[in-house]
């Protein structure tokens, strides 16, 4: 919450949760965001986000929303949206502040005649838990009067992209996230392709499956490997196609869940069953 508070912003979590559930789930985890109870789905369903996967009859889960989150601005203009199919995988933090506060770059100055792309790569996180999307950030700096290629792009030349390793099991990619393009129509044949230039970061968010972790006698990891790829171009000629390797290795940490029994262990008891009980009977009287 300190990294929220100090970007400015205002954490609120909606449910179809009753608000006693609300308040055992908020002193069981110690949460000091606003929980906001909507027991009939009547704000999920006018945000269109009800979970229709779920058959209206008496399941007791019937009413909950897609997983998902809304970044806004003061005025309540969505900014980004984050939606998963998956209950079990949700945003990283990183890749909710990154939306927060735009596209940021913080690059090595370059020397005035080097007329090289500069790029760093990194991993936004210190662990991979479970569940969690987490991003790898390509930032590069591009020299004026050049420009790297977005998708799509014709046969011959390289967009700019993060790609993780064919062979490397239990590592799932998402959607790439990058900042807006600008079409550029080439002189020599007449097409338009979009181009990216100046200061840019694309990432690419990744969530593992349980598959990849590897263990030994300091702990569980996960490793990701890959490569960025780009092809820097002026408005006469390309150069060659370059790439930068990347690989991490980060703790693969347990995601902390409520628990619906009696909490033992290191999962926070919240007085799960009593409230599912109470739920399941509230949604067989009103059906």
């Amino acid at each position: 919450m300190p990294a929220f508070e100090a970007a400015g912003a205002k954490l609120y979590v909606l449910s179809y949760d009753e608000v006693d559930a609300l308040a055992d789930f908020k002193n069981a985890h110690g949460t000091t965001f606003a929980m906001l109870s909507d027991p009939d789905s009547e704000i999920i369903r006018e945000f269109g986000i009800l979970n229709t996967t779920i058959a209206e009859d008496d399941h007791p889960w019937y009413g909950i929303p897609y997983p998902g989150v809304y970044v806004t601005d003061s005025d309540g203009i969505i900014l980004e949206k984050f939606f998963e199919n998956n209950f079990t995988v949700r945003p990283g933090p990183e890749q909710l502040l990154a939306a927060l506060k735009g596209e940021q770059v913080d690059l090595i100055k370059k020397n005035g005649d080097d007329q090289q792309v500069e790029v760093e790569v990194a991993f936004e996180g210190d662990m991979l838990p479970a569940g969690i999307t987490r991003q790898i950030v390509a930032r590069f700096s591009v020299p004026e009067g050049m420009h790297l290629y977005g998708q799509p792009v014709p046969e011959g030349l390289v967009p700019a992209s993060i790609q993780l390793d064919e062979e490397l099991e239990g590592i799932v990619s998402y959607t790439p996230v990058g900042p807006k393009t600008r079409p550029l129509t080439l002189s020599g044949d007449g097409h338009t392709l979009e181009v990216y230039e100046g200061d840019v970061v694309l990432r690419l968010p990744v969530a593992q499956n349980g598959r990849a972790v590897e263990k030994d006698e300091d702990g569980r990891w996960v490793r990701i490997a890959g490569k960025v790829r780009w092809q820097a171009c002026d408005d006469e000629k390309c150069d060659v196609p370059q790439e930068h390797p990347f690989s991490f290795r980060l703790p693969a940490a347990f995601t902390v869940m409520a628990d619906m029994g009696p909490g033992e262990g290191r999962v926070p008891s919240m007085n799960g069953a009593q409230h599912f009980k109470k739920m399941t009977e509230r949604r067989q009287t009103s059906s």
